[in-house]
């Protein structure tokens, strides 16, 4: 009987302070919601990057490429309006766009609305993702209807792209993620040029390495959506093997990766320190 009396006195004599612990908490679970359900999944980022390879032509540095993905549009709103503005803005001789334009059939016509906006010195350049082919649209109905906008869509091919008296080769796989990828089908023959590689997902990086490519940009990861501190990405939608590449800039032997968080979300709608990202590509002659 004494120790439940005692006890009783202690949380008695606590109970300002737990209630304090507990109002912390409680304002700390609120923020975190704000954030990521209603700030995050709305605000992006513009990251600008710059690049050296060594072996090309002087006259690519400068050449300037803003890269977008997985948008997931929902709808035509504010927030697409924002980001239209935002990337015309950055004046850049490419836009890219690595996939995931869609996941709904129903969205299609948000898409074309959407590309057909954006605006760039030379085009615009645009791979598939999963989530296109899982929307259930027809791809060939999809693919025609963007190239109507104006867009270059690649699928497992290349273009020669003319820039500054000179030239380079911008090639682009269909999804890697669904096994639509095609890089021996999509690549030039010859070594001599800037090669960048559009795909989808890193998951096609253990191929790039292997055949000269210099660049490639892809998405699909999302940077995981909710990155939790001292843990990392909660979910990152590949193998094990390439879970490494969550998101930002890596070198694999000679080639550059960069995994672009996407504008959009899937599955939830919801980001925790892992903002939506426009990316800004700078390319130079390192010497």
């Amino acid at each position: 009987m004494y120790i439940f009396i005692r006890v009783c006195n202690i949380l008695t004599e606590n109970m300002s302070k737990f209630k304090g612990v507990l109002l912390a908490l409680l304002i700390t679970i609120i923020l975190v919601l704000i954030d990521s359900l209603v700030l995050e999944p709305n605000i992006y980022v513009i990251n600008e990057i710059k690049i050296g390879v060594p072996e090309i032509d002087e006259r690519l540095s400068g050449l300037t490429i803003v890269q977008i993905s997985d948008l997931h549009l929902q709808g035509f709103g504010l927030r697409e309006e924002w980001v239209i503005k935002a990337v015309n803005g950055l004046s850049a001789d490419l836009i890219v766009v690595t996939g995931d334009l869609i996941d709904k059939r129903e969205m299609i016509d948000y898409a074309i609305e959407f590309v057909k906006r954006l605006k760039a010195k030379i085009g615009v350049f645009i791979v598939f993702g999963n989530w296109d082919y899982w929307s259930g649209v027809n791809m060939t109905e999809f693919r025609a209807k963007l190239r109507r906008t104006g867009a270059i869509v690649l699928v497992n091919e290349h273009v020669e792209v003319e820039f500054n008296n000179t030239s380079f080769y911008l090639i682009g796989v269909d999804d890697p993620h669904t096994g639509h990828d095609d890089l021996e089908k999509a690549m030039p023959k010859t070594d001599s040029k800037l090669k960048i590689l559009l795909a989808h997902s890193p998951e096609i990086i253990d191929k790039a390495v292997n055949v000269g490519v210099h660049l490639v940009l892809c998405g699909h990861t999302h940077g995981g959506q909710v990155v939790i501190p001292l843990v990392g990405p909660l979910f990152l939608p590949v193998r094990r093997e390439y879970r490494k590449y969550s998101s930002g800039l890596f070198k694999v032997n000679e080639t550059y990766l960069y995994v672009n968080r996407g504008l959009g979300t899937s599955m939830l709608p919801v980001r925790f320190l892992c903002p939506p990202e426009i990316t800004v590509i700078r390319i130079f002659k390192k010497s």
